[in-house]
């Protein structure tokens, strides 16, 4: 795949800058010592982003460490490799320990790891938070077969795989809940049945939100304290946003053929043969029941892609910040990989034929990289353009900007206004204003009371600090840093974070420990029985 596609800041996706300046501020912030709490002070012409808060950068940690001895670039490259890698061996263990085939087991990775829809994530969209939510899916699975039929003692496999998955992506995050709250509905019976599965999901459920802290907590308390562009922009899914039927249709067929000058959202047609041979499984095992469920959930979501699908409609209006209902096809992927693996294994039963039909497999798998590759080149050769450099019309790496406050007017209004300080009441002039990397100083030159306005995004966590004395800081009317004033003194502001972020934190780290320990202490009590 890597070597078919090259590396992805040779033909970047949509949002490919926008995680990779994510990735770059963590590094910054490591070299730097601000790290765990800062800014993308750089960001939007240096008015800094908070990005961080509202889309977790936890999954970073490990390869920004790295970038900081090989740059973000090769690390960024590691990370995407070192994804997909886990991305097949998570789908194989969770396959296996479900439905004790590693045969299954293997098939199901293949088609998972190198499936149509994760390569449109990776390379077409750059949409690095679903490539994270693509490794982790299994583990919640995993996690919610242990709960249902499985050892229910291990239960923190599902927390561990939500963690993991809310802080990859949180849209991601509710689709996944969503698709195991209608599994838990199919399998009701039986955990009224055995009270303690139920007792369990839900310890799982709270350990989750002790482990996720770092990144819940902070989340409400900026969503609490001010309004952003994301609530009011037109990113939402209103009722028309659906793919149209005919491009359902190639969604289906895509991997091997593509229609010209259409940007394709699908499965792909190996994931759609391999669920048509269920035409072909007889047994009614409760594995293949498991398996059909998936089958099911997978064919209401392509429906629900289409614009068929009343998403206009309440209650599917309370989902319309998923953006794109072709989002879905992350969890049709992995149900109808699990499918195809699975009525392979039942069909194919001798072990010669079991290596010709998985080299077969794996031939397709590499023809559709192949042809993906081709298609993805061919429709997105002007996006390397577009994106090259930062410019008002991305907000400057940021997109759709969606975490800037909601008073900022546009990137051009950034643009025009520059690196000024504006005086509320044309009392005050700042002089000799010089930024030393996240640190804004300023010597304030006044006689009377009054505010100045900074050429900072406004978040919570914001200080100001004059003569050794805190200043209080408020949001401009136009979404900016705002500080009053009242003496000729040197000032200095800069992102400190706030003390839910600083509690939070130890409340995730502990969390942590704490589990690592009980699930020691529990294999050695499971090993000594």
């Amino acid at each position: 795949m890597i070597l078919v596609f090259g590396p992805a800041y040779n033909h970047p996706g949509y949002d490919y800058y926008f995680h990779l300046k994510r990735f770059e501020a963590m590094i910054t912030a490591m070299q730097e010592g601000t790290f765990p709490f800062y800014i993308d002070y750089a960001a939007a012409l240096k008015y800094g982003y908070l990005s961080r808060v509202f889309y977790s950068d936890v999954i970073f940690l490990p390869f920004a460490a790295l970038g900081t001895l090989i740059g973000s670039y090769e690390a960024y490259e590691v990370m995407l490799f070192t994804m997909t890698v886990l991305c097949g061996v998570f789908m194989y263990i969770a396959v296996d320990k479900i439905y004790k085939s590693s045969y299954a087991a293997f098939l199901a990775g293949i088609l998972y790891t190198f499936s149509v829809y994760r390569f449109y994530d990776i390379y077409n969209r750059g949409a690095l938070g679903e490539v994270f939510a693509f490794t982790f899916i299994p583990i919640v699975f995993l996690g919610l077969y242990y709960i249902i039929k499985g050892d229910y003692r291990k239960w923190y496999i599902i927390a561990a795989g939500f963690s993991l998955l809310i802080f990859s992506h949180v849209i991601s995050t509710v689709l996944t809940f969503i698709s195991v709250v209608i599994i838990l509905i199919f399998y009701c019976k039986s955990m009224i049945k055995e009270p303690k599965r139920i007792y369990y999901l839900l310890l799982a459920g709270v350990v989750t939100l002790l482990i996720t802290a770092a990144f819940i907590f902070p989340l409400l308390e900026q969503m609490q304290a001010n309004h952003y562009r994301y609530e009011t922009n037109d990113w939402t899914l209103p009722a028309n946003a659906k793919i149209p039927l005919d491009y359902v249709f190639w969604g289906l067929i895509s991997g091997f053929y593509y229609p010209k000058d259409i940007s394709i959202v699908g499965i792909g047609i190996q994931l759609t043969s391999v669920i048509l041979l269920r035409i072909f499984v007889k047994d009614k095992s409760a594995a293949l029941k498991s398996v059909d469920i998936g089958l099911l959930i997978g064919i209401f979501y392509i429906f629900a892609s289409s614009k068929l699908f009343p998403w206009g409609r309440f209650p599917f209006t309370l989902l319309s910040f998923i953006q794109y209902p072709g989002r879905l096809y992350l969890l049709v992927t992995f149900f109808f990989a699990v499918g195809g693996g699975y009525y392979l294994s039942k069909i194919v039963t001798k072990q010669k034929t079991r290596l010709i039909v998985a080299a077969f497999v794996i031939i397709c798998t590499g023809t559709v990289i192949y042809m993906h590759n081709q298609n993805f080149r061919l429709l997105h050769v002007h996006i390397g353009q577009t994106n090259k450099e930062p410019n008002p019309s991305n907000f400057f790496y940021l997109n759709g900007a969606e975490y800037v406050p909601d008073r900022i007017e546009s990137a051009y209004h950034i643009l025009f206004r520059g690196d000024t300080i504006v005086s509320i009441d044309g009392k005050a002039k700042a002089e000799n204003q010089q930024r030393e990397k996240s640190v804004l100083n300023i010597n304030v030159n006044t006689q009377d009371a009054d505010s100045l306005e900074l050429p900072l995004f406004y978040y919570k966590g914001y200080t100001a600090e004059i003569d050794n004395e805190t200043l209080p800081v408020r949001q401009s009317k136009n979404g900016l840093v705002q500080i009053p004033v009242d003496k000729s003194e040197d000032v200095k502001v800069y992102y400190k974070g706030t003390i839910i972020q600083k509690v939070s934190y130890c409340i995730s780290i502990l969390a942590i420990f704490a589990l690592c320990i009980y699930i020691i202490i529990q294999r050695k009590r499971t090993s000594k029985t």
